[in-house]
């Protein structure tokens, strides 16, 4: 594991990089200057869009089925018709119904009411936008740890997890970020699960986006779970104008140390997906043997990062086949699932969603967040954009330039 220690420096050099011109590839525009990324408002909002839908979808797919491991997962899918998955999930298990009582199913026989939420993976951007909105782009992770605690406790939110419970209590005792993630459970998931957000804000700037990931991820969580935010906003920026899985994925690497294991995982499923092309469940046998072993160490940002990797290489640029994988995957099937979703939505754009993923999400998002429990996502949307465009202004100067129509 990676020295704490270790974390400072890296930051140093993430936000050098944003300074300098990001970590994306460019091109050459003279000599001493570099060609700077363009998209229109108009595009850029298709691409934010794209990504809170998928998020949405995503979300929804993965939920009835959350925290079943494959070898359940695929007899369950296959006695019901639905290995490989093509569609919403028809019902819940009878293993599981029981344990999920009243909670919202998202299935075709139990959707629950139209629209999709309130969850966690979604809760801490949502209350993330609010602070850009009120405080603009110069936020601090205390500023960050303050809106938490003035939007929503975890203990009263859905399907919270335990690390950010944790975080909750020192945060109340005083303690401080960074110092509030430095716990038992700081390598958790929850970081990357929110992390794409910051990619949203800051579109082609990954290094920039990495280092707003590092100030909100390191109020929970520290080492590979902290470094899980940085590679998932990473990868999210440069999805506005890249589209190649494995492309994405380096521009995760990038901004996170060469030999931490989370880089270690990721590495890994690049080279079994070399070495099995056609074959993700092959792929997936060696994820189960070498990383869901970290899982059960307080380390369960492993072997989520995995599926993450493994759905975008396997997905081959189409998103019904990415959310898909992520979620008959296994493990944390609903955040997995809502990590890539937002991905492919911003490579590919709402359009291409197709409409029996987003009938039943009937453009609502339901958040915990208080004062905004309920969200078209369309202006939810035009909320993130806007506060993009004036983060871009002022972090992505020379960089990144969003045009009009």
């Amino acid at each position: 594991m990676r020295s704490l220690n270790a974390i400072p420096a890296l930051c140093l050099t993430i936000a050098m990089l944003a300074s300098c011109g990001g970590s994306g590839p460019t091109t050459e525009a003279g000599e001493g200057s570099r060609a700077v990324r363009s998209l229109s408002s108009a595009e850029y909002y298709e691409k934010v869009h794209g990504a809170w839908l998928g998020q949405a979808v995503a979300g929804a797919l993965g939920m009835s089925v959350e925290g079943m491991h494959k070898r359940d997962l695929k007899p369950f899918l296959e006695e019901i018709g639905q290995w490989p998955l093509t569609d919403y999930i028809k019902t819940v298990s009878p293993s599981r119904r029981a344990r999920q009582g009243r909670r919202q199913q998202y299935t075709a026989d139990n959707w629950g009411p139209t629209g999709f939420g309130p969850d966690d993976d979604s809760l801490y951007q949502i209350a993330n936008l609010l602070l850009i909105e009120e405080k603009g782009p110069e936020i601090t992770s205390q500023d960050i740890a303050d809106k938490w605690l003035a939007s929503f406790s975890v203990f009263e939110a859905q399907n919270c997890g335990r690390a950010v419970r944790v975080t909750e209590k020192l945060l109340k005792q005083g303690v401080r970020p960074p110092e509030s993630g430095r716990h038992e459970l700081g390598e958790y998931m929850g970081g990357q699960m929110k992390g794409e957000f910051w990619g949203f804000l800051l579109p082609g700037n990954p290094a920039a986006a990495a280092e707003y990931g590092r100030i909100d991820g390191e109020v929970s969580f520290h080492t590979d779970g902290l470094y899980g935010e940085m590679f998932m906003a990473a990868l999210t920026a440069e999805a506005f104008f890249e589209s190649d899985p494995e492309k994405l994925l380096q521009a995760g690497l990038a901004v996170i140390p060469t030999d931490c294991d989370y880089a270690r995982c990721i590495r890994d499923v690049m080279e079994w997906h070399a070495q099995w092309p056609d074959d993700w469940e092959k792929a997936h046998e060696q994820i189960d043997a070498k990383w869901a072993p970290e899982g059960d160490k307080n380390r369960r940002v492993f072997p989520n990062n995995a599926v993450n990797a493994l759905a975008l290489l396997y997905g081959q640029g189409d998103f019904e086949k990415t959310i898909s994988i992520a979620v008959m995957a296994g493990w944390d099937t609903d955040t997995n699932a809502g990590d890539v979703g937002p991905v492919m939505g911003v490579v590919l754009g709402p359009e291409a969603i197709a409409e029996k993923w987003t009938k039943p999400i009937a453009n609502i998002l339901r958040s915990d967040v208080k004062g905004a429990e309920e969200w078209k996502i369309d202006e939810l949307a035009r909320r993130t954009a806007d506060a993009g465009m004036r983060m871009t202004a002022a972090k992505s100067a020379g960089i990144v330039e969003i045009t009009n129509p």
